[in-house]
């Protein structure tokens, strides 16, 4: 792969980017409003960046060769223009949290990513959620059926099946809840409920009971497993695969008390808001309705169990990525 395109620029979209350009990929960005993201100094961990990379935690993207565009990944004719010349594409749009505008928006971009993939004969690698998994009363595998728990998880799980059937070389990256430097609260229950707030000096109110396991990948091991994905070969009869990123299992508990020790005060035990109050918050904030929907995710053990591809990217512990949003 010597060039990619990379559609959104959140946090999934800029680690790849960063990841791409380290690596010495020529890569493009497209985004409604084309911005010029930043590039994130990505030299440990064993990341692409080479020994001896910029120390500075930011750099700009003139001097990293990342080119930002203007594209509506609805609009096939626009797609087109910027997916000129690449050799994979990275499709990391996504839309708010709200499971109406998921149904509206996400199938249609879908569709359009996926054509143009197919009409340019190149890989499309898609992030993937949990969410068309939620219901499984077992560990989450690569082989596991559909178990959807809400509307969420249905989208979720008619995307993945549209790529399926669809001609174009497409791979499914699936992880569990994201942390890692580019993890932002209004993405990251972790972030959100844990980390920021023990940093903050507050207790750490966690909408999910705090002792059973949750699946968790670090967002520089979801980009390194994509990159990857997008050069494995597919055989005559394949269209689409559903892979596994690297995850681990802690309890949001270890995580409270690990984030404690990390910033020096004296822990306190996370307190874990009763699934009613979620519902119930649910009424006035449309996020905290959404998350209520994904009970068996939160209230009852949700493991991850990845598989060879994920042993062949490695896993950073939570720990690390923990240390990286406290950074």
């Amino acid at each position: 792969m010597k060039s990619a395109l990379v559609i959104g620029h959140g946090q999934i979209g800029t680690e790849i980017a960063t990841q791409l350009s380290a690596a010495g990929i020529r890569t493009r960005i497209a985004s409604r409003t084309a911005p010029h993201p930043p590039v994130l100094n990505t030299a440990t961990r064993g990341s692409l960046i080479p020994s001896g990379a910029e120390s500075a935690s930011l750099l700009p993207t003139s001097r990293t060769g990342i080119e930002s565009i203007q594209a509506d990944a609805t609009d096939r004719r626009q797609l087109l223009a910027a997916a000129a010349g690449v050799d994979a594409i990275f499709a990391c749009a996504h839309a708010p949290y709200d499971s109406r505008q998921w149904a509206t928006i996400l199938p249609r971009m879908d569709a359009t990513i996926l054509d143009v993939a197919e009409e340019l004969n190149i890989p499309v690698v898609f992030p993937e959620s949990v969410y068309a998994f939620a219901r499984l009363s077992g560990p989450i595998t690569e082989s596991s059926p559909f178990a959807p728990a809400d509307a969420k998880g249905r989208i979720r799980q008619g995307l993945i099946e549209a790529r399926a059937v669809h001609g174009a070389r497409a791979i499914s990256v699936a992880a569990g809840d994201l942390i890692g430097r580019t993890a932002a609260p209004d993405t990251s229950v972790i972030k959100m409920c844990i980390t920021d707030p023990i940093q903050a000096g507050r207790r750490a109110l966690v909408p999910a009971r705090v002792n059973v396991q949750h699946g968790i990948t670090v967002i520089s091991d979801l980009a390194r497993a994509m990159i990857h994905a997008a050069t494995l070969d597919f055989t005559q009869t394949e269209a689409h695969r559903l892979l596994l990123a690297p995850a681990t299992n802690p309890t949001p508990a270890e995580i409270a008390r690990y984030t404690y020790e990390q910033v020096g005060s004296p822990a306190k035990r996370a307190i874990s808001l009763p699934w009613l109050s979620t519902r119930l918050a649910g009424v006035f904030n449309r996020s905290m309705f959404e998350l209520s929907e994904l009970k068996p995710l939160w209230y009852e053990p949700s493991i991850i169990e990845p598989g060879a591809f994920a042993a062949t990217i490695g896993t950073t512990t939570w720990q690390a990525g923990v240390n990286e949003m406290l950074a």
